[in-house]
């Protein structure tokens, strides 16, 4: 094991004992943390904002049609849940999990999920969790994949203990989707990106897809078309969150 990533356990380990600092502000945290006051009424704010039963996306008002799928869903999705869209402190949380070896903060992520209503009804209904896998060079460089980590924690907590499955793999070493901005270049990065390997682990069950954050939805799509060919009896989708759709933190053209 790297002793980079060692070290960076140990840390988090401490961080989440004895946190000392606000992980998305880094002010002084006085307390269990690992967000300070402020950040923790921010998160909270951003998990009881109105969002589309079936696309996961804002609305002005709780039980508002969704001007985005018009209550038809994103295509080869029954439903997709989030905890909040992709702006502070889930932003600076989502990208010290991925970037700075924060791996407990999917943990984290995972524990105000399963709070939520719509992702405790939909995990009532799940046979299987599947997170979105990392090309094997990313994730050895990585020390870990936070999709897995999350869904690891999403089935733990459940009580219900649906099976964490890995019928996919990565086969290409795709260039991270937050390096490319159009739409149509996201589809293409995706293109041929996963491989079904295992269909007999999804083949009548109904699986839901875990992933940290849904920009464009090409991911999700790609993997979602790669997992049809099992012939799942559903397909949903779990995020910590999806990208501002007012475009103030992705160019989505």
């Amino acid at each position: 094991m790297p002793l980079g990533f060692v070290k960076s356990l140990f840390r988090d380990v401490v961080d989440l004992l004895y946190p000392t600092t606000c992980a998305a502000c880094d002010v002084f945290v006085d307390g269990a943390g690992p967000l300070c006051p402020k950040c923790a009424d921010d998160l909270y704010k951003q998990e009881n904002e109105p969002a589309c039963p079936a696309c996961a996306m804002p609305l002005g008002q709780h039980g508002d049609p969704c001007p985005y799928c018009e209550g038809k869903g994103e295509p080869n999705f029954e439903r997709i849940v989030r905890l909040g869209v992709y702006s502070d402190p889930i932003r600076h949380l989502v990208y010290r999990m991925k970037y700075h070896g924060r791996w407990s903060l999917a943990e984290f992520f995972a524990d105000r999920l399963i709070e939520q209503e719509r992702v405790k009804a939909l995990l009532t209904e799940t046979d299987c969790l599947i997170p979105v896998p990392l090309h094997r060079w990313r994730q050895i460089g990585r020390g870990y994949n936070q999709a897995d980590v999350l869904a690891r924690r999403l089935s733990k907590q459940t009580g219900k203990d649906p099976c964490v499955a890995y019928p996919l793999v990565r086969v290409r070493n795709t260039e991270a989707q937050i390096r490319v901005r159009a739409r149509s270049k996201r589809e293409e990065n995706l293109k041929q990106a996963f491989g079904l390997t295992d269909a007999a682990a999804i083949e009548g069950k109904h699986v839901v897809i875990v992933d940290d954050v849904m920009t464009t939805g090409a991911t999700l799509q790609s993997v979602a078309r790669t997992l049809k060919q099992g012939k799942p009896a559903s397909l949903s989708a779990i995020v910590i969150a999806i990208a501002d759709p007012k475009r103030r933190d992705f160019e989505l053209m």
